[in-house]
This record gives C-alpha cells, structure tokens and sequence, in this order.
C-alpha cells in the first residue's frame, strides 16, 4: 500500500509553515545522505537532482521502495531497526564511505525503541556530520481538546496516527536526543493556531497569528513572538538538526 506520496517536491512553492521546507532547508547541498522511511523517494530525489546529493533510501514498505527505484534511486527495503537492514547499510558505508547527514522526517514515532534507533544511527554519521529528525507534538492544542474531552481517537494520517508507536513534546525530543549522545544545533516547527471558529466549525477565522500580522510594520516581527512563546501549544510537527556530542560540547540553542 502506497500511503505517502508525492510527484514532486517544489521547494519553493511549499508555505513557510510546512515541515518539509523547513527541514530540506537544514540539508546542506552536495552532501552524502541517508534518508530513512524515504517512501517513493520524493525527497530524496529533490535531494539528489536539485541540491546534488549522494543518496541513499530506506523504506520499509516495498511498493513505496519500488516507485523510489523508478526515479533512479538507490534504495534498501526493510525496517531501520532490523538487523539485516542496518547490515546493508553498514556494507553501504564501508564501500561508499560515511553519511554527512542522516534523515528521518515523521519515522521515529514509528519506532517501538526509539533510543536504540538513535543510538545506532551513530555508527553511520561521520564525525562533522548531522542528523535532521522530524515527528509530532502531542501537546498540541487539538489533542489537548480531545484528552480534555476524555477522547483518545486514533485517525489515519496526522498526530494521533493509529501507526505510531511513541508520543513526543518538543522537550521530551530534545531530551531523549541529548540522552542518546546528540548535540542539538538547530530547531524549527510547524504550527496550527487555535481560534474559536476552528474548535466550532472547523473554519480558521480570526486566529490570533492572523490578528497581529495585520499589524502594520512590527505585525510579522510580533506573530512569530507569539507562535514562539506558545510553541508548545501550538506546533503540529518539528524538526531538530543535531550532531553527535564531544566532551566539551556545550547545548547550542534552547
């Protein structure tokens, strides 16, 4: 079953709020990467043809594995925490050399140990390399609503996805990356902000970031304080970039 497609990714087309524009702007240009749970490789191709990446893909679902393959893709098939997948990706490693970045967007909520995953990730990255990772919030405002309301509804796509197998906050992540020897460096989020048109009608309608950037000259400049300040309340999904840590690192943002 194909469940995450697209044709094509144009990067400049995508909203500033969506995740996908803000984690492949994290990926530097012609690097080495790994991108795991690369579905049809819509990703990874933007990656190869449009920053000129050397890429590799892993997706457990083969009908997905194998639209990624007809775009000319390099791709493994299987789950990144099964042994003889992470065999095949060290072979891949020791003829075609360490991954300056490894990729995960929405993967490891997916992941039953997600620690361990991370853990192992480290024997692939090279020493100045990074790992982009991406999952959701569960501290949403909607899902507060819903346990509020004594609901816990699995859906088929978003934050309560009835596949996902662990649940993150934006701190909770960055502890358990910190926890697993990672350094993290960079951060960005993607937001749905609360409005009362939303909660009855389902209609986003005078929602307080639409409010303040109509605000002339300074309207923009406080819509971001805000969704800043409420990051908590309000992202939908985010990303860390991280590298391992040293024993001199020190956290670099917050």
């Amino acid at each position: 079953m194909i469940k995450y497609h697209q044709e094509h990714i144009d990067f400049q087309s995508l909203h500033q709020n969506n995740i996908d524009r803000l984690q492949l702007a994290m990926i530097p240009g012609q690097s080495h990467v790994l991108e795991i749970g690369c579905a049809t490789g819509y990703m990874t191709e933007y990656l190869a043809k449009e920053k000129g990446c050397r890429t590799l893909g892993v997706e457990p679902v083969p009908e997905q594995a194998e639209a990624a393959r007809a775009r000319g893709l390099e791709v493994v098939v299987g789950i990144i925490d099964a042994p003889d997948t992470q065999e095949m990706i060290t072979r891949y490693t020791e003829e075609h050399g360490l991954f300056q970045v490894i990729f995960m967007s929405q993967v490891i909520e997916h992941i039953a140990d997600p620690a361990t995953t991370l853990h192992t990730l480290k024997r692939w990255l090279a020493p100045d390399g990074c790992l982009v990772i991406s999952t959701c919030s569960i501290v949403h405002w909607k899902s507060r609503l819903q346990i509020l309301m004594g609901r816990w509804e699995y859906q088929d796509y978003g934050i309560m996805d009835r596949s996902h197998l662990r649940f993150f906050t934006i701190n909770s992540f960055r502890e358990l990356l910190e926890e697993c020897g990672y350094t993290c460096s960079d951060f960005a989020y993607t937001f749905e902000d609360i409005c009362p048109f939303k909660i009855l009608f389902d209609t986003r309608i005078l929602a307080p970031s639409d409010l303040l950037r109509l605000i002339p000259w300074v309207g923009m400049r406080m819509r971001r304080a805000y969704t800043d300040l409420f990051k908590n309340f309000l992202a939908t999904q985010f990303v860390y970039k991280a590298r391992i840590q040293t024993d001199n690192d020190a956290p670099d943002i917050k």
